[in-house]
């Protein structure tokens, strides 16, 4: 009788299959980290098998930043069915590439987030201390055994990077027979986190984001509103009518702070008109220490945060209720400012409207993407130096 002969090849007999992670399991905005760790534990690869599936070296110090997306990757998301801007986004790739020397290079992750199964780009960000989402701190070590967790990989031939290179703990949760577990996200929270990241962008050259890690808290915390009346001069003219041609070519620092002072009231005068009615009386009762309750609208909380930045050090009334924000008025701005060769008028007028809309801008997008309504005492601000409007 006859029996089939089976010839086994020199290399032995070799099983190739393409890795999968179904779409719903990855998010947009999420990081290059979460879509190792999910192909990982859905694929039951190891930190090294992964890294060569997305062609990134697992001995380079920083794999997950690479200075352009790997062409494996890209043709691994294709081969998963994932749009070409999701693998682009978790790399930083495009319009995200700016936000690369901001990335902390400590694993980051939001209780809330982690448990539903999602590691996203802005936990990975040193300006944030608290995820932008649930306002949760941002925790960088292990939930079991306390160990550091690097934004990495690692180099494990047996275990993948979804585990805690200590106890090997899953930092994202996995179903009983270890596979990736993700619930959808809300079209809401990822344009919130799109706008977050497009806030960043264009402030990535600001000096204080890289000087202290946590610049931007977005944690929530209630305050209160202290008592007492408050005053405001209010200029008749605005600057540019009050000097006389003649008087440009004798320009004091008592003139340069009188017309700074009225530059800045015009322009808040100006906000002020965009107020409507109820807006108006609800800022009147913020200022006289009555009880208040959410704000109208964001403008109007906007516009009491962006006035008491210019006027914390000079007015009395509004510092007491100034709960920490800068210490940063007209005179401090002035005395801040390079001294011009020709002490142009124009010169510091023109800088000190760029930098009254700056901020104005600003609070604008702060109040807007911490959704706040009411006057708190800790709430977000920018812990920067005093040139930063410049």
């Amino acid at each position: 009788m006859a029996l089939p002969l089976l010839i086994v090849p020199a290399g032995g007999v070799k099983v190739v299959t393409l890795p999968k992670l179904a779409l719903h399991l990855f998010a947009t905005y999420e990081s290059a980290w979460a879509l190792a760790a999910k192909l990982a534990a859905a694929n039951a690869l190891s930190a090294c098998e992964v890294s060569a599936l997305l062609g990134i070296s697992a001995t380079n110090q920083y794999p997950l930043f690479p200075d352009k997306i790997p062409r494996v990757a890209r043709a691994l998301g294709s081969t998963l069915g994932f749009p070409p801007a999701l693998i682009q986004g978790a790399f930083l790739g495009g319009a995200l590439k700016c936000l690369h020397p901001l990335m902390h290079d400590r694993l980051r992750l939001c209780p809330t987030c982690s448990r539903q199964g999602h590691h996203f780009i802005v936990h990975q960000l040193r300006p944030f201390a608290n995820c932008p989402l649930h306002g949760l701190p941002l925790r960088d070590r292990c939930r079991r055994c306390g160990g550091p967790l690097a934004y990495g990989l690692g180099s494990s031939i047996v275990f993948g990077p979804i585990n805690c290179p200590t106890c090997r703990a899953p930092q994202l949760p996995l179903s009983v027979g270890g596979h990736p577990m993700a619930s959808v996200m809300s079209a809401r929270s990822l344009e919130q986190i799109a706008r977050w990241l497009a806030f960043l962008r264009r402030r990535v050259n600001l000096a204080v984001l890289y000087e202290v890690d946590g610049g931007i808290d977005t944690g929530r915390s209630d305050g209160a509103v202290p008592s007492g009346p408050m005053r405001a001069f209010m200029p008749p003219r605005s600057a540019s009518g009050w000097l006389s041609p003649t008087a440009r070519g004798r320009w004091f620092s008592s003139m340069q702070t009188r017309c700074l002072e009225m530059c800045f009231w015009t322009r808040a005068n100006r906000l002020w008109k965009q107020c409507h009615g109820h807006s108006r009386r609800w800022y009147v009762s913020v200022i006289r220490g009555q009880a208040v309750e959410a704000a109208p609208n964001p403008q109007v909380l906007a516009f009491l945060y962006w006035r008491m930045i210019w006027q914390g050090c000079s007015n009395p009334y509004l510092l007491r209720r100034s709960h920490g924000l800068p210490l940063y008025g007209i005179a401090e701005w002035e005395a801040n400012q390079c001294a011009h060769d020709d002490d142009d008028i124009d010169i510091t007028m023109s800088a000190l409207n760029d930098a009254l809309a700056a901020s104005w801008e600003d609070w604008l997008d702060c109040i807007d993407l911490l959704g706040t309504s009411e006057l708190k005492g800790h709430t977000w601000r920018f812990r920067a130096s005093q040139s930063t409007f410049l």
